[in-house]
């Protein structure tokens, strides 16, 4: 049986191997640029595998090849990017602004190869200490993403777009990149607080003590950053919101049934219950979402009924604990990778950097505008996901979703995905 690639299977190795760390002074150079192209490659080879139940090469590769540190360190420099330089770059008029978006775009492609990767046991594993910073990554991402929620802002539309400014539309993309990063931090944040038991000592402590997921996780599912309500009711599914109609309505999302499984294995796992004080506050921020726990809820995700009695039973326990718990730990890893960044940055210099981009990005001749488009259109080609996504083949044909052979029974209750069978 053949399967649709993005990636022929002897490029996999040559892309994942050739992946670095680049500093921030270096982002937008010829190599940076390289970067980017085999980042959004192995993001397309990876949903695709992870989608059609391949053997997951691209993920098999990165843990062999010791390169998920390296994408971590890559959505940090990102990061630092965005905060200290982006804004120098936008005092001017913008001209052409799809140039920055190939940064902002870099940052949520390495993010959604987290997102597949990390699924996986043993990718957590291989993560080593990098996982701090990814906590710490995801962490904040998760707490701009609840303040986010009320922003008319994340998906704009109508007249006001197409009489908005350069500047006003760099920035109306960078806070829909940073929402889009968010569910995917959501994500990861689930795969790792279900993989625990297997990331270092410090991580339990880092999400208890320091970050206090917990909290975070409970006020994301009142937040339902997933969900809103515009003309009708839509959901934020594969990236994009979808409007949804009668029973649609209550079926629970691949990222709301990711983040009740992390509140699942944070209050479940033995190392981060042992040092976690359930206090008054936190008795009363988390037992609140036994509300939340409907029939439709839990009949889509049965295993949450343990997590109810749960919550049912700290709710009608009384007072929280008193005292503050002790750490295990006498030594604990800390987090070292946007220190090294903005350090690096530092010796350089914030002002040679600044300067350097406003070249690469803002100032450029119509024959650099025309190169850099050529090569981030022929980059940016999604017909492939398109076509995945639609469930039809190369030649429009539909296929199952299932075995991709010839399909021509359409799912009765979503109405988009076509079966081979019953």
């Amino acid at each position: 049986m053949s399967y649709p690639c993005a990636v022929f299977p002897e490029e996999v190795d040559l892309l994942v191997s050739g992946l670095r760390r680049f500093p921030v002074a270096d982002i937008g150079t010829p190599a940076w640029f390289d970067q980017n192209e085999a980042i959004l490659k192995l993001t397309q080879q990876s949903y695709i595998e992870a989608s059609t139940n391949q053997e997951e090469v691209v993920k098999e590769r990165l843990v062999a090849e010791d390169r998920l540190p390296v994408l971590v360190h890559e959505m940090y420099c990102v990061l630092v990017w965005r905060s200290r330089v982006l804004p120098k770059l936008l005092v001017g008029d913008l001209e052409a602004t799809f140039v920055l978006y190939s940064v902002l775009y870099y940052e949520m492609n390495v993010a959604a190869v987290l997102e597949t990767v990390l699924y996986h046991r043993n990718s957590c594993e291989a993560l080593g200490g990098v996982v701090l910073d990814l906590i710490d990554y995801c962490a904040s991402a998760v707490g701009l993403l609840i303040g986010m929620t009320s922003c008319e802002r994340v998906e704009g539309g109508g007249e006001e777009l197409l009489n908005e400014s350069g500047k006003e539309e760099v920035e109306r993309m960078n806070e829909q990149m940073a929402f889009k990063i968010g569910m995917k931090c959501l994500s990861i944040l689930g795969s790792l607080m279900s993989n625990l038991d297997v990331l270092p000592l410090s991580a339990a402590s880092r999400v208890t003590k320091v970050h206090d997921v917990p909290c975070l996780v409970a006020e994301i599912l009142h937040a339902k950053p997933w969900l809103r309500k515009r003309k009708g009711i839509e959901k934020f599914v594969n990236d994009s919101w979808k409007p949804v109609y009668g029973e649609e309505i209550t079926k629970v999302t691949k990222t709301e049934a990711q983040t009740w499984f992390c509140l699942f294995g944070l209050l479940f796992n033995e190392s981060t219950s042992r040092n976690y004080e359930i206090n008054d506050f936190r008795q009363r921020e988390i037992g609140k979402c036994v509300g939340l726990m409907n029939e439709q809820l839990l009949d889509q995700l049965p295993a949450l009924a343990q997590l109810k009695q749960f919550l049912c039973t700290l709710q009608m326990s009384g007072n929280g604990s008193g005292g503050s718990k002790k750490s295990d730990l006498l030594l604990e890893e800390l987090p070292e990778i946007k220190d090294g960044l903005m350090e690096e940055a530092r010796k350089f210099g914030w002002s040679k950097i600044v300067q350097a981009h406003k070249e690469i990005f803002v100032d450029l001749t119509q024959e650099q505008l025309t190169s850099v488009a050529k090569r981030l259109n022929a980059a940016y080609n999604t017909d492939l996901l398109e076509k995945i996504n639609s469930g039809t083949d190369d030649g429009g044909h539909r296929i199952c979703s299932t075995c991709k052979k010839p399909a021509e029974k359409r799912c009765s209750k979503c109405e988009s995905v076509f079966y081979c069978s019953r």
